[in-house]
C-alpha cells in the first residue's frame, strides 16, 4: 500500500518534526518502505537535524554483533523485563486505568497503535539514522505506519485523517463470544471517542479535540478545536488515544485480562498476578519484515513472558542465568559483576532521558508554596551524591528537557540563581530556611511507589540529607493505585515519579498545565500561561525558543527536585538474532523489536542455557 505523510495548508503544525527535522525548505523523507514528502517554506535552517540530536549514549561497556547472519529460525520462547516488570499491571483496559501509560506496556505486544518508528528503514538494520534509544519519543521523520498506512494534518479544517491499513483482523476471543473480525475506521473512532470522553484521562483532550469520526471503512478523521502542540505524541504513538481497544473487550469488561482481544503479533493467552503475563504468537498476524532480501512472517518466536520480579537482586539472578533475554534498564553499577559472571551477555549503556522527579505541592502546602523555602530544598540535596549512590552516572541535569533535546540549557549556561540551586550548600539551605521564617526547619513527605527500588533508595537519600537541615521527611511508600490518588487529590506536599521521557521538547509543558490532573500548577498562574501561549505556536523557530525559555522560567521556579537522567544499560543475550540494541519504536513499546527476533538455539545451547 502507498502511505505518505502529506501536509495540508500550513505545514508549520507537526512542531516536533520542525524542530528536529533536516532544514531544508523542501524534506523529503518516508514512513516504512514508502515515500512522503513534508514541505514548509519556514522550516528553520538552523536547527541541527534529529539523526545528530540523538547521540549521548557511550560507547557500550561489551558490544558482541547479533546480526541476521544465518537463516531465521521460527520458535523458542522469549522472556523480557519491561520498564513495568516491578508490579502487576493496574488494569487491563488501557483506556480507563488509573495509569494508561503502566497499562500500556503490558498491552503492547497485542493491542496497536496508528504509527510507529520505523525501525526497518531508519534502524541500525536499516539507515541507521537513528537509534530508537528515545524511551518515549520518535521524531516523526522516523515514523511508519502499524494500523494506519497514511495520515494527513489539515489546516483547513483543523483535522487529521487516517488511512487504515485494510485486512488487519482482531483475533476474538472465544471467552467473550467473539469471533476474528477485520478492523475498520469504527473501532479506530471507538477507540479515541472512549479515551477522549472517560472520566480523569479525557481532561487532556477536551481543550482541542473535538470528535474523532469514520469516514469510510478505511479512514478515520479526528476534527480539532484548537491547534495543539503534542497531538503526534498523543494521536499517533504515544498516547492511549492512539491504541486501539476492540469494543467487543470494553463491553465484557476491558480491566479483566481474559476479555482482551487485539491486532498485534501476540495474543494474551495467561496472567498470574505477582509471577508473568505470557502471550502466545499469533499465527495470523499481518506484519512482516524482510531479512537478508527475503521477507518473514512475524513474529518468530512461539510466546513472550513478561514477568512480575519487585526485587532486583531476583532480576539480575533471572539475566545472569539466563532466564531472561532481554533488559534494558539494568542499572549501570552492575556492568562489572555482570561481565565478571556473565563475560558472553551484551551490555550496551545509553542514556535513558527520563529523570525522577519529586513533585512540590507549591499549590496547597503552607511551606512549598513559598519560592524561597522549594529553593532551600534544592540547595539542601546533594544532587551528585544521589547520582552516584542511585544510578553511578548520568547528566546532573537532565530535567525539565533531557540533554538530546534542542530546546535543552546546560547547567552552566543558565541564569547564575538557577545554577546555584544545584550547588550543594547546607550552611546555605538552612539560613533560607531561616530567613523564610523556619529557623528549625518543617515537616514534609515524600510519596513514592513502593515497588520501585530506585525510587525507594532516592527517596530515603533525599530524606537524610534533608534532615540536616531541619526538614524532617517522612518515607509514604505506597502502591501505585493509592499513588496515582494521592497525586490526582493533590494530598502530597513531595510526590516522587518518574518523569515522562524528556527528550520530546514537549514534555515539560505537561507538567505545568494548570487543568491537569494533580498539577502543581493553577490555572491562570504565569506558567500556566506560558504554557498554553508554547503549545498554540506554530512557528517552529519561535516554538523551540519558547519552550527553552519555558524550561528555564520552570527551574528558577524550583516546583519540582530534578534527581538525575541516568545512564543505564541495555543487556541481552547473543542467541538473540536481528537485534541490534534498539530500545523502544514507540512510547515504552518493545514489542515491534521483540517481534523481529529469531532464536538461535543452537547458540544457546552451546553457551550452556
Amino acid at each position: 500500500m502507498k502511505r505518505k505523510f502529506v501536509w495540508v495548508g500550513l505545514s508549520l503544525l507537526l512542531v516536533v518534526t520542525l524542530v528536529l527535522s533536516a532544514c531544508s525548505k523542501t524534506t523529503t523523507t518516508s514512513t516504512a518502505s514508502q515515500s512522503a514528502t513534508v514541505t514548509s517554506s519556514t522550516i528553520p535552517t538552523s536547527v541541527t537535524p534529529s539523526k545528530t540530536l540523538i547521540t549521548s549514549s557511550a560507547p557500550p561497556t561489551s558490544q558482541v554483533s547479533t546480526t541476521a547472519s544465518g537463516t531465521p529460525q521460527y520458535g523458542g520462547d522469549m522472556t523480557v523485563i519491561t520498564v513495568q516488570s516491578f508490579a502487576d499491571p493496574p488494569s487491563w483496559d488501557v483506556h480507563l486505568s488509573s495509569r494508561g501509560s503502566s497499562t500500556s506496556v503490558w498491552d503492547n505486544p497485542y493491542l496497536e497503535w496508528y504509527c510507529m518508528g520505523d525501525i526497518d528503514k531508519y534502524g541500525p538494520r536499516g539507515t541507521n539514522q537513528f537509534p530508537f534509544q528515545a524511551t518515549t519519543y520518535i521524531p516523526d521523520q522516523y515514523m511508519g505506519g502499524m494500523l494506519a498506512t497514511n495520515w494527513v494534518f489539515s489546516t483547513s479544517p483543523l483535522s487529521l485523517t487516517f488511512t487504515l491499513r485494510q485486512g488487519v483482523m482482531w483475533t476474538g476471543n472465544a471467552h467473550m463470544g467473539m469471533a476474528a473480525r477485520e478492523f475498520t475506521s469504527a473501532d479506530a473512532a471507538f477507540s479515541a471517542n472512549r479515551v477522549i470522553n472517560a472520566p480523569g484521562s479525557g481532561t487532556m483532550f477536551t481543550s482541542w479535540v473535538k470528535d474523532v469520526v469514520p469516514v469510510d471503512k478505511y479512514t478515520v478523521r479526528w476534527d480539532f478545536s484548537q491547534y495543539y502542540a503534542n497531538w503526534e505524541f498523543f494521536c499517533l504513538y504515544g498516547g492511549s488515544t492512539a491504541i486501539m481497544f476492540a469494543p467487543e473487550s470494553a463491553a465484557a469488561g476491558g480491566a479483566d485480562w481474559k476479555n482482551q482481544t487485539g491486532t498485534g503479533p501476540f495474543i494474551l493467552s495467561d496472567y498470574v498476578s505477582g509471577s508473568s503475563a505470557t502471550y502466545t504468537r499469533n499465527p495470523n498476524y499481518w506484519g512482516k519484515t524482510t531479512i537478508n532480501g527475503k521477507q518473514y512472517q512475524m513474529p518468530f518466536i512461539n510466546s513472550l513472558t513478561y514477568p512480575v520480579i519487585a526485587d532486583a537482586s531476583t532480576q539480575l539472578a533471572a539475566l545472569r542465568t539466563g532466564k531472561i533475554d532481554i533488559w534494558s534498564r539494568v542499572p549501570l553499577s552492575n556492568a562489572a559483576t555482570l561481565k565478571q559472571s556473565s563475560p558472553n551477555l551484551i551490555q550496551n549503556k545509553w542514556l535513558i532521558g527520563q529523570t525522577m522527579i519529586m513533585y512540590m505541592n507549591r499549590i496547597e502546602s503552607p511551606q512549598l508554596s513559598v519560592l524561597n523555602i522549594r529553593k532551600a530544598v534544592l540547595k539542601a540535596t546533594d544532587f551528585n551524591t544521589i547520582l552516584k549512590l542511585a544510578w553511578s552516572e548520568g547528566n546532573l541535569l537532565g530535567w525539565p528537557v533531557s540533554s538530546q533535546n534542542p530546546a535543552y540549557t546546560p547547567l552552566n549556561q543558565l541564569p547564575p540563581a538557577t545554577q546555584d540551586l544545584f550547588n550543594y550548600d547546607p550552611t546555605k539551605a538552612k539560613q533560607m530556611l531561616a530567613d523564610a521564617g523556619y529557623p528549625n526547619g518543617f515537616a514534609t513527605t515524600i510519596a513514592y511507589n513502593a515497588a520501585d527500588p530506585v525510587q525507594a533508595n532516592v527517596a530515603s537519600i533525599a530524606a537524610s540529607e534533608w534532615a540536616k537541615v531541619g526538614i524532617v521527611a517522612t518515607l509514604q511508600p505506597t502502591d501505585q493505585v493509592a499513588l496515582t490518588a494521592i497525586k490526582t487529590a493533590r494530598s502530597y506536599k513531595g510526590f516522587l515519579v518518574w518523569s515522562v521521557g524528556t527528550i520530546n521538547p514537549l514534555t515539560p509543558l505537561t507538567y505545568i498545565d494548570g487543568s491537569g490532573l494533580g498539577a502543581t500548577y493553577k490555572t491562570g498562574e504565569p506558567l500556566d500561561i506560558e504554557e498554553h501561549a508554547t503549545l498554540s505556536e506554530m512557528d517552529p523557530t519561535k516554538f523551540l525558543a519558547d519552550v527553552k525559555q519555558t524550561c528555564q522560567d520552570m527551574l528558577a521556579d524550583a516546583g519540582y527536585v530534578p534527581f538525575a537522567d541516568p545512564y543505564l544499560i541495555n543487556c541481552y543475550w547473543p542467541w538473540l538474532k536481528n537485534y541490534y540494541g534498539e530500545i523502544d519504536a514507540g512510547y515504552n513499546n518493545q514489542v515491534p523489536l521483540v517481534s523481529r527476533i529469531w532464536i538461535d538455539q543452537s547458540l544457546k545451547k552451546s553457551l550452556g542455557y
